[in-house]
Formats: structure tokens, sequence, C-alpha cells
């Protein structure tokens, strides 16, 4: 059975980047057509992973073949870095204790590991997360079960440092497409082979008896992206305008998302700096996995650790 473990929708809330953070959704992808697309590309199970919501999957929760998901952005607060987690086969009243805690890591993950809610770490090779070095990557893994080898938004050399680092640590390898769009949906996934059902696919990711597959990214994915959703970021706008007609400020809105719409190549330009970036943060965080540097030591890496040396 294939299930695509990391996959956005509307739910995810506005871009985190600004200005475009004041009118931009990061995804315009309803859960509905999620489910289908996901089906139609030859996913047996369906997750929604959307950014610190549970909305958009609990709506589809009743179905035998979904897996109630989240992308959780948990921080270390001494130095602000922030990295994103999936966690999957929660329920509501987790969601919102994990919601509480996840601006310390060192106080979400034992509730993680306490609640055997299982977790991913997502893209760790890049710079979505910050300022990612080994001290945070180690004070992670004891408390993770899984890391996103294949991510379907991200470069080969990334995934493939995430690979290594699995195969070093021995934690399970998972994959999902990232999908911020319908394009990338059911592309990349994670797949036991001996699972029948959700129940079963659970256990034998539990026990990781899976692989991840499918596609990486690159530069021409994120410029598809980009201008999908500029199209849907359009098309929100004319829906609102014809359902409001009288309202000046949806007026003001389409106004100026069509004056805005030329700047849509800045991003397309953008896209090439920023994999040039994602490749050079990549080589760094290998450069510091091979040091391992002990001696920075922040706050939140220490407590996890002494909690880990307790709880063992």
């Amino acid at each position: 059975m294939k299930l695509d473990a990391h996959v956005h929708t509307r739910h995810s809330g506005r871009t985190s980047l600004y200005p475009l953070s004041l009118i931009m959704r990061e995804s315009y992808n309803r859960p509905e057509a999620v489910y289908r697309r996901a089906k139609a590309r030859g996913m047996d199970l369906v997750a929604i992973t959307d950014h610190d919501c549970i909305a958009g999957a609990l709506s589809l929760a009743d179905r035998p073949d979904v897996i109630v998901g989240c992308e959780v952005t948990a921080g270390f607060p001494a130095d602000g870095v922030r990295v994103h987690l999936t966690v999957l086969d929660l329920t509501e009243r987790q969601f919102l204790e994990i919601d509480r805690r996840r601006g310390d890591v060192s106080v979400l993950m034992p509730y993680l590991r306490q609640q055997g809610i299982f977790t991913s770490l997502n893209h760790v090779a890049s710079r979505v997360n910050g300022p990612v070095t080994a001290t945070h990557v180690a004070a992670l893994v004891p408390w993770l079960d899984a890391l996103e080898v294949r991510n379907g938004s991200r470069l080969v050399v990334q995934n493939r440092t995430a690979a290594a680092l699995a195969d070093a640590t021995g934690l399970i390898p998972v994959g999902g497409s990232d999908a911020h769009t319908m394009r990338g949906i059911g592309q990349t996934w994670v797949e036991a082979p001996r699972a029948t059902d959700r129940a079963s696919f659970l256990r034998e990711l539990r026990a990781g008896r899976v692989t991840a597959g499918g596609r990486h990214g690159h530069y021409f994915t994120m410029a598809s992206d980009i201008l999908r959703l500029a199209a849907n970021l359009t098309g929100e706008q004319v829906v609102a305008l014809a359902r409001r007609p009288s309202d000046w400020r949806r007026h003001a809105m389409f106004l100026g998302t069509a004056i805005g719409l030329p700047l849509v190549m800045v991003p397309l330009a953008m896209a090439i700096g920023h994999f040039v970036l994602e490749a050079r943060f990549n080589q760094s965080l290998l450069v510091d996995l091979v040091a391992r540097p002990s001696s920075r030591r922040l706050p939140a890496v220490a407590r996890l650790a002494a909690v880990n040396e307790v709880s063992a």
C-alpha cells in the first residue's frame, strides 16, 4: 500500500513570504480534491498534513483510507530555529496538546514519545527550516521515528543527504510530495508492501517495513507551482468579487492582484537563486554533520538530552 505522507491544503494558512503573506495562501488545494487526486494516482491511503492545523484532515477522517496528520512547526527557543515534523494518526485532543507545546522541542518531543505518535523530521537539508545544524539534528534524532528521505519538492542532493542520515541513525525512511498545488500529489510516497488496510499499514510503518519512492523536486517543479499558486490566487479573487460585487474592498483586492501578476516573474527568477542556496545549505549541513561539534549546546538541546538519559 502507498501513502503520500506530506500534502497541504488551503487549511495550511497564508504563505510565509512577505508581502505575499498578506493575500496569498500556502495552498489552494481543497481536501476533497486532494483525496480524489491521490486515489487517481494510485495512493491506497490518503493523509493531509497541513501546517499546524488538522481541520482539513478531520473533514475526511470518517473514511477508512484516511490518516489524520499534521506538519508541526516546532521551535528551539534559544536561537529561533524551527523544524517541521510530520505527525501521523493523531486525535483532536492530541493535536491541541501538540499545538500548545510546539514552541519548545524540549517540551514537545517527550510528549510525542509518551503518546506513541509517529513522528518524522521533514526536509532536514533545506533552508526552509532555518539555520539547522548538526546540534539541532542530534538533539532530535533520539525522539524521532522517521526521517523524510524523499521529498517531492527538494533537490536530489538534499534527499540524498536525508537518506544517508536515516541510514546512519537507523530512522525509518519515509516520503511525501510536499505538494502545495495539485501537481505533485501522489508523485512521491512511502510504501508498505505487506499492508492490506489502514491499520496494517500503520503497523508496518512503525516497524520500519516500508520504502520511500517517487519523484524529487527541481527548478521546473517550483516554477510550475509558483504559476499555479498565482492562478489560484487570481481565481479566488474573481470568485470573491462575483459573490460580493458591491464590496469596494473586493474590487481593490482584485485590482491589486491584477496589477501584481507581472511580479510573478520575480519569484520565478528567484527560484533559481533559491535552489543554488539550497544546494549550498545542504553542503554546509553535511560538513557540520561530519564534524558534529559537541561543544555547542543549546538549552533546549541539553534538556532533551537529559530527558532522554532518564527515559533510557
